[in-house]
């Protein structure tokens, strides 16, 4: 009797370890799917243009050597779900997402909401959370027919953009991605997406669309997104430029390596008060001055003092846009609100909107410059 189970147990051992990769698919079988772009269809319809950018396989080998290492294929159809199926039937390849670097969103349909579409992304298992998303000014299935001069794959161009660049350059963002939409969705927050715009073989992705209720609700400049950056606390590095006043000289460049935001709510006299608080360190990168006569030290004082009232007015405008003509809050200070005064919270939750709007914005901004290198005259 023992000898009989230990030759069934060692029987079903077997057949684990023989099994081998029952549901393996070969590379040649799959379509990589690394960019998606939707776009508005026919409004009779009520359908969306999905666009497919598929990497041939051997755009994932760094020897290999290719004349198209891509190719867009675009489906017309209710949702997304029913367009992966259209493009199941019309290729001999299984469309797999788990490789897909960016999701381009056209302007019109980013107007219209993205609650549909998100659904999709979210349930979906082969998509990844940390996926970039972009909204185009424009047809987002053009940004995927970009042929940039650099001869790489435009998903992986806008991807490294969105995740690089923005850490060296203020007037691009990237702070949303599937999961961070997703919690947005969930708990209702404002939020801002980055903005690309296609031009020929090459894109500005500077400035950002202002979202309410999922909704896409107007644009933000380069410059206006430098502000908002400073407002939410995501500026890790990069450069500010100012033009110098006559007697100092022409202009001056600040190289940021660290700033600290925080911005906390205040009731005032029934009030709501928005307190930010700056504190930016850098190196001046370049200086034009024409005044050999001006101190280094006062040179530094002043430039300094430039700095944050640059700063002050960059905050001030940006704040004003999202609050006044899109009436948003990207900055999350209503929640801040119901955590640092629950009771005001109670009595005016009904009117939070109307409060938000009316909020006052105070900025302390202290620029401290460590290292101003060499001065040109």
């Amino acid at each position: 009797m023992i000898r009989k189970i230990w030759l069934i147990s060692l029987i079903i051992c077997f057949l684990f370890f023989s099994s081998g990769c029952w549901d393996k698919k070969e590379i040649e079988e799959q379509a990589f799917v690394i960019g998606l772009a939707l776009d508005k269809g026919n409004k009779q319809d009520n359908n969306i243009i999905v666009t497919f950018q598929i990497a041939l396989p051997q755009a994932f080998v760094a020897e290999a050597q290719s004349d198209e290492p891509f190719w867009n294929i675009s489906m017309e159809a209710a949702n997304i779900t029913e367009a992966e199926y259209q493009l199941a039937k019309e290729m001999n390849q299984i469309p797999n997402l788990e490789h897909c670097q960016v999701i381009l969103i056209g302007e019109e349909l980013a107007r219209e909401g993205l609650n549909e579409y998100l659904d999709f992304l979210i349930r979906t298992h082969e998509v990844r959370r940390m996926i970039n998303i972009g909204i185009v000014q424009g047809k987002a299935k053009d940004v995927l027919n970009i042929d940039f001069k650099t001869a790489l794959i435009p998903s992986f161009v806008i991807s490294e953009m969105m995740s690089d660049n923005s850490k060296r350059n203020l007037e691009l963002t990237n702070f949303m991605n599937i999961g961070k939409l997703h919690m947005a969705d969930t708990l209702g927050y404002d939020f801002i997406l980055a903005r690309v715009i296609a031009l020929n073989d090459k894109l500005d992705m500077s400035g950002g669309s202002v979202f309410r209720g999922m909704k896409m609700v107007g644009w933000l400049s380069g410059e206006e997104i430098k502000g908002i950056r400073f407002l939410r606390g995501d500026v890790g590095s990069g450069s500010l430029d100012i033009e110098l006043p006559e007697e100092i000289g022409k202009r001056a460049m600040l190289r940021i390596f660290e700033a600290q935001s925080i911005l906390e709510p205040e009731i005032r006299d029934g009030r709501l008060i928005a307190k930010l608080k700056l504190r930016i360190e850098g190196d001046i990168t370049e200086i034009i001055s024409d005044n050999e006569n001006l101190g280094e030290t006062e040179l530094l004082k002043r430039i300094q003092k430039l700095f944050e009232n640059d700063i002050k007015k960059k905050v001030e405008k940006s704040f004003k846009k999202v609050q006044q003509e899109y009436g948003c809050d990207p900055f999350m200070l209503k929640e801040k609100t119901k955590s640092y005064y629950p009771e005001f919270w109670r009595q005016n939750n009904e009117i939070l909107d109307e409060i938000y709007r009316s909020a006052k914005l105070e900025i302390e901004a202290r620029v401290l410059v460590r290292r101003i290198g060499e001065i040109r005259h």
